[in-house]
């Protein structure tokens, strides 16, 4: 008991839990694209063999597309494989490099929570107001709830990563 209750405060072990439920929320939201693709090629054929369009494509490829950059958000924070400049940190010790890139994820993190805030403001709003897709009606709720997690969750990737650069600018 007491190796499970050490397990859950060691950093790694947090990492390690936070890295896969980051992969299989990306794994969801590229198997709710690919199922947008299907829909759409789905679509094109029977649109130009059949004569018919099939009834909200774009609804559910617009819902398909917020499930899977959302949902991708926190693995590409976790890994840390957003865009970055390095010419002029690879020039700075691991200690410095740590704290410099500390110091930009501080900056994403304050930025994420802004948007995060204001984005649950305006969900709010749209859900009050009984906001639905163009086509199929679909709430619209079901296209603020991929948004809203992956939004989160990234925040608390980016404080994962924060802390990683921490224990490797103050480590010996």
């Amino acid at each position: 008991m007491g190796d499970s209750l050490k397990s859950g405060s060691d950093p790694d072990f947090v990492e390690r839990a936070a890295e896969r439920l980051a992969v299989w929320l990306a794994g969801a939201g590229v198997a709710a694209l690919m199922g947008a693709v299907l829909i759409v090629i789905a679509d094109v054929s029977t649109r130009k063999s059949l004569g018919f369009s099939i009834k909200g494509t774009l609804d559910l490829t617009q819902l398909a597309q917020m499930a899977c950059a959302f949902l991708a958000l926190p693995y590409v924070f976790l890994r840390e494989s957003h865009i970055s400049v390095d010419f002029v940190t690879d020039r700075l010790s691991a200690r410095w490099r740590a704290l410099v890139r500390g110091a930009g994820e501080l900056v994403t993190l304050a930025l994420m929570i802004a948007v995060t805030w204001y984005s649950f403001a305006q969900a709010g709003i749209q859900i009050a107001q009984g906001d639905k897709s163009v086509t199929l009606g679909i709430p619209i709720l079901a296209y603020w709830v991929p948004t809203l997690a992956g939004m989160l969750l990234s925040c608390m990737a980016v404080v994962i990563v924060v802390l990683r650069h921490g224990r490797k600018a103050f480590d010996k």
